[in-house]
């Protein structure tokens, strides 16, 4: 069974990275770790690895900003 949080985001109309920028952090951090499992499964959702590698851009975005929040798509 697909988690319906994860279909919730790769369902949007938004494009992704519109979406992972709105995030807080919290909710990026979860949606990382629910990409993470599905991708660890024999059929991972279309579309579920490059929202994982956008997820993980935008997180490293905000690592290395000062105060920690989403400026915009590089």
């Amino acid at each position: 069974m697909k988690n319906p949080q994860l279909i919730q985001y790769l369902d949007d109309p938004r494009e992704p990275d519109e979406v992972l920028a709105g995030l807080p952090a919290d909710e990026l951090a979860t949606l990382l770790d629910i990409l993470f499992q599905e991708l660890d499964t024999e059929d991972p959702e279309y579309g579920a690895h490059a929202w994982y590698d956008l997820a993980c851009e935008e997180s490293c975005r905000r690592s290395v900003s000062p105060d920690g929040v989403a400026h915009g798509v590089a």
